[in-house]
């Protein structure tokens, strides 16, 4: 058992080292699993954002939420979060969604990170 925590440490050293980062979002793309606030969400950033892709925003007084690109310019995004149709600056896009981790949200949400 202490071998298989040392190795899930490792990897999750290895993962952050090259970029990915984890977030309990607010609000935002839904799955057959669950809404976004019952999922943990697995981004890395990333220099430009096409339309279609599904990103990670942090959308000012609303905190961070998952969505897809409609349109991108050099200074702005259109992301569609499912609540809303929000245009946010390029430097509040976290990244290009890679992984949602569906339930694990619900336990970060009870103690309140």
């Amino acid at each position: 058992m202490k071998i298989k925590l040392i190795a899930l440490a490792a990897i999750a050293v290895v993962l952050f080292a090259l970029g990915f980062r984890a977030v309990h979002p607010a609000d935002g793309l839904t799955s057959a699993m669950g809404s976004a606030k019952s999922s943990i969400v697995i981004y890395k950033s990333g220099g430009t954002y096409e339309v279609g892709e599904k990103v990670v925003v942090e959308v000012s007084g609303q905190g961070k939420q998952s969505g897809i690109v409609k349109s991108a310019t050099p200074e702005a995004v259109d992301v569609d979060t499912r609540a809303a149709f929000v245009r946010v600056k390029q430097e509040d896009v976290l990244g290009k969604l890679y992984l949602v981790v569906p339930f694990f949200g619900s336990l970060f949400g009870i103690i309140g990170l």
